[in-house]
């Protein structure tokens, strides 16, 4: 009813005819610059974020198990008809490079930001080994490249999307979700107050661990955890992430190396350009030595992101496509300034790249407190470790008040909007601010 009133000619992503026709109408049109690409894609990843509070807000009876699929599928053929727009239009300036030279170093460069996602792209068009880096001052990405790939044909693009699409597809994810019950997270928040009030009889049992509950009118539980008290010691930190222990934050960084495809040619008063039916191309770069010996090493710089927070110095991993996995190797040294907001680190190929933070840094809770403020309405209060959270509750909406770390309220950009709070959660989350224990966090907090 709510996307009936808007009228706003989006389809209903819960509709296959009108989802399939906005997916197939888009795919055939490979005519769209990145500017368009930026505009449409605002709409799927609305149709996204649609899909996946429905999932995470609808009971078991609500949806069936082959519409829960269905939906599943949508979000991941969305995700994916996205990054293949990307790439077309990437292909589509390549071909006119050319035309936006840059006077000073006769090379091409652009930078093209909407508030999900940034791109930028460098194009080697004079092959000259004193411009092997660059840096792009409206976004404060930059690169420094190996003398074999400053003197070739290439591009380089640093694609910064503040969503991920790509962790979803970890196997390890995959595994873990296997091996536990689904639906277990909708059924407790779900639970009736009968299951609520039996539950809270555990609170005379020291050896359970610490139940925090919060209920307000038929929001009933915005957040629990068990909070064991056995102490777990620290293992060497493997090469392949673990994503229930680390998870990125700020989104992903697309680094690619491609091949320029041929270039349009002046003739007359026409302009001519030989088309290739093989789509955007990876450069085939592999690392050489350097000239003291050690592995070439491309170098790149990432400004972070203003309005996420890195509580401490963020873990830097690319992503394996064949392994399906997020991975520490084949990245070093590593130099992190806080104050400048911005870290630099070689490696060895181009990759996907995302920066990941402890997702139970802020736990467990120093101290949390519960304020009726009105009927149905309420004030929690959750002092964590590096930060303290304020959460106004009404009715099934709730708000974030305030987020305040080292004694400075942060994060106003999602501060004061009434939502649900599996959005809340989501949006702390995407912030840096994670203080929702999920049912595995016991292995990693003491």
């Amino acid at each position: 009813w709510e996307h009936y009133l808007s009228c706003d000619g989006t389809p209903d992503p819960t509709v296959p005819q009108q989802i399939n026709t906005f997916m197939s109408l888009w795919h055939e049109d490979q005519d769209d610059d990145i500017q368009l690409v930026m505009e449409k894609g605002e709409v799927v990843l609305n149709l996204i974020e649609k899909l996946e509070f429905l999932l995470l807000e609808a009971s078991p009876d609500e949806i069936t198990e082959n519409q829960r699929d269905q939906y599943q599928e949508f979000i991941l053929q969305l995700q994916d008809l996205l990054h293949q727009k990307y790439n077309e239009a990437t292909q589509n300036l390549l071909k006119v490079t050319s035309m936006y030279e840059d006077s000073e170093t006769g090379n091409m460069h652009t930078v093209i930001e909407d508030k999900n996602s940034t791109f930028c792209i460098w194009v080697n068009l004079k092959k000259k080994a004193r411009f092997k880096n660059h840096v792009f001052q409206e976004a404060g990405h930059g690169f420094d490249l190996p003398k074999s790939l400053a003197l070739s044909s290439v591009a380089v693009r640093m694609l910064h999307t503040r969503y991920d699409h790509v962790s979803p597809l970890s196997a390890s994810l995959k595994e873990n979700s296997n091996n536990k019950d689904d639906t277990k997270e909708t059924d407790d928040i779900k639970e009736t107050e009968e299951e609520i009030e039996k539950n809270s009889e555990v609170l005379d049992v020291p050896s359970q661990g610490i139940w925090l509950f919060f209920m307000c009118s038929t929001a009933k539980v915005l957040m629990w955890s068990i909070l064991y008290e056995e102490p777990r010691g620290r293992e060497e930190a493997p090469k392949v992430v673990d994503l229930q222990q680390l998870g990125p934050v700020g989104g992903l960084y697309h680094i690619d190396a491609l091949q320029l495809p041929p270039q349009a040619q002046d003739a007359g008063d026409w302009s001519m350009v030989q088309v290739l039916d093989v789509g955007l191309e990876v450069y085939p770069y592999s690392p050489g030595e350097a000239e003291d010996g050690t592995q070439a090493a491309v170098q790149i710089t990432l400004r972070l992101p203003d309005n996420v927070i890195y509580f401490k110095v963020p873990v830097v991993a690319r992503w394996d496509p064949a392994g399906q996995q997020w991975r520490t190797d084949g990245i070093r040294n590593i130099t992190y300034e806080a104050e400048r907001k911005s870290i630099t680190f070689g490696m060895g190929a181009f990759y996907t790249v995302a920066l990941l933070q402890d997702a139970h840094l802020n736990l467990p809770y120093q101290a949390w407190e519960l304020q009726p403020t009105g009927v149905d309405e309420g004030l929690f209060t959750v002092t964590a470790v590096f930060a303290t959270i304020q959460i106004q509750i009404k009715d099934n909406q709730c708000m974030l008040s305030s987020v305040v770390v080292e004694d400075e309220e942060v994060l106003s950009h999602i501060t004061g909007k009434w939502t649900s709070p599996f959005a809340l959660r989501e949006a702390l989350k995407r912030a840096g601010v994670n203080i929702f224990p999920a049912e595995y966090s016991p292995k990693y907090v003491p």
